[in-house]
């Protein structure tokens, strides 16, 4: 499950930020030492991190040292600051810059350009730590993670955000692994903050759902019908469909509208068809036009990604999109090759991606892994 709030600090104050509105709560900043009684002397000036193990406690850390904070008093517990690496065991340092609760039962602290993964069962660090965050978390660039980042957040969406100075990197929670086009602006992407902080938590979020086999064959138990359907009606293979949809949609979690395949719509649509929602597009060009433009970020490929909000449809029923879906394909000239090949459900995919279908670079790629995990659900 994952959370409604995230916490971010600079020096003594908190803004709380609702991730379900995706707005700052500015008027709700609160001060460290008013909310959180018997602080040690100094740590009401600021704190280098905190992390909700979900044991109704928080654990906040400054300096080489940590207390523990109950939910239920928000007071600091009687014998609290303790030494961090004398009560965590094995941990690898003796400060941290940030942590962050994966979900999984496991921690992650970090300290400087390097990072250790804790077993909070165990209550131990676990082997083979510490490593490089640029190693470790794939795609993060060595130069922007340098000599440590200032924060990290797992608010249970399916993603994992790093923030440093004003920027932040997104993560895949499965693969741990950098989404396309980051680092990003704070301030472009998180309205209402700017950066840089000392501090970001949350509390504790459950695993997203996992995109193995078992999600893999309930999503296919509930829209294979209609994936089937749409083959007979338009010859787009059933499994080119439902990977799309599993795709576009995080496997059904992120369908808003019912619409599962991120189908566009047109200003001039019926209000009733049409929904404003936020989206990322990579595009050759620096001067496109959006209904809204939030920012415009150069790679260093030289392309560009944009973070827009843009029009999509609507649809009554999850049906409605699947057949919407496999008429759109089909009576779109530009995909027209790709019904050369509506037996290799492969073929097909990859000369609906060359066309364009999606402006990530590696469209193609994520969704022959997808098609691969619903194949092998069977």
């Amino acid at each position: 499950m994952g959370v409604d709030k995230a916490y971010f600090t600079v020096g003594g104050t908190v803004t709380p930020y609702d991730l379900e509105k995706d707005a700052a709560d500015s008027g709700q900043e609160w001060q460290l030492g008013t909310a959180w009684s018997g602080l040690p002397a100094g740590w009401e000036e600021g704190i280098d991190a905190a992390v909700d193990l979900g044991q109704q406690n928080l654990y906040v850390f400054r300096g080489t040292e940590y207390v523990r904070i109950p939910f239920a008093t928000q007071t600091v517990d009687d014998g609290y600051p303790l030494t961090i690496q004398e009560n965590w065991t094995g941990l690898s340092f003796a400060a941290v810059d940030a942590a962050m609760n994966w979900g999984d039962g496991k921690l992650y602290f970090f300290s400087g350009a390097q990072y250790v993964r804790y077993d909070i069962a165990a209550d131990r660090q676990d082997p083979g730590y510490p490593k490089d965050i640029a190693a470790g978390w794939t795609g993060v660039p060595a130069d922007w993670a340098g000599d440590g980042i200032d924060g990290a957040l797992n608010p249970g969406n399916g993603r994992a955000y790093f923030f440093k100075g004003t920027e932040y990197v997104a993560l895949d929670w499965q693969t741990k692994r950098q989404a396309d086009g980051y680092p990003l602006t704070i301030a472009d992407q998180w309205p209402g903050l700017t950066g840089p902080y000392d501090a970001v938590w949350s509390n504790a979020a459950s695993a997203p759902p996992a995109t193995g086999s078992a999600t893999a064959a309930d999503f296919r138990r509930r829209y294979g019908t209609y994936a089937d359907a749409s083959r007979t009606a338009t010859q787009v293979p059933a499994l080119v469909t439902l990977g799309q949809a599993a795709l576009e949609s995080g496997w059904g979690a992120h369908a808003p509208g019912n619409n599962f395949f991120g189908i566009k719509a047109r200003a001039s649509d019926p209000p009733e068809t049409r929904q404003l929602l936020r989206t990322t597009e990579v595009l050759d060009r620096p001067d496109a036009t959006f209904p809204e433009v939030i920012s415009v970020t150069q790679r260093a490929d030289g392309k560009y990604v944009y973070v827009v909000r843009d029009w999509f449809r609507v649809y009554a029923t999850p049906e409605d999109s699947f057949t919407a879906h496999g008429t759109f394909l089909r009576d779109n000239g530009r995909y027209a090759s790709a019904f050369q090949h509506t037996d290799d459900p492969y073929a097909f995919a990859r000369a609906v991606a060359d066309a364009g279908y999606a402006t990530a670079t590696n469209y193609y790629d994520a969704l022959a892994r997808v098609m691969r995990t619903i194949e092998a659900s069977n």
